[in-house]
């Protein structure tokens, strides 16, 4: 990789800033089995995995219904929560985008889509996502830290 190459993937990454409001606002709920299905992009797919707190197996996970940003951050993401968040990034309530970002309708959210993470689950992932670049030598997957501390 040369100074050009990395310097446009560093823009490209700076740019990931607005990923969550255009990658996730749409009208048509996706499909779990096409959740992650990513067009190949570039010469190299960058993984990252931070803060999994040694859960080893699969959990119920429950994102909270409160985070208060003070100052000026307050009602701005990542301080916004529940029905906010929804309107705010245009998702569906009740759909599998609402279950990953939001505590609405936990309980019959968790019930139709289950527990979430694991290394088992993170390892079919990774495979996935290196598989659909079409050469996993070309892929790289970074460790943010967090992973095997603060399971409580």
């Amino acid at each position: 990789m040369n100074r050009r190459e990395f310097t446009q993937l560093l823009a490209i990454a700076s740019a990931a800033n607005i990923f969550p409001r255009t990658a996730f606002s749409n009208h048509s709920e996706p499909s779990p089995e096409s959740m992650y299905d990513i067009p190949s992009f570039g010469n190299a797919r960058l993984l990252h995995i931070t803060d999994s707190h040694a859960q080893l197996k699969p959990i119920y996970f429950r994102e909270p219904s409160v985070n208060i940003g003070i100052r000026h951050e307050d009602g701005k993401p990542p301080h916004i929560v529940g029905k906010h968040f929804l309107d705010y990034f245009n998702m569906n309530a009740g759909g599998i985008q609402s279950h990953a970002f939001t505590s609405l309708d936990f309980i019959a959210c968790a019930e139709k889509y289950g527990k979430v993470g694991g290394y088992a689950h993170l390892s079919t992932l990774v495979k996935q996502l290196r598989q659909s670049y079409g050469d996993a030598d070309r892929s790289l997957l970074l460790d943010g830290g967090d992973t095997w501390q603060g399971s409580g």
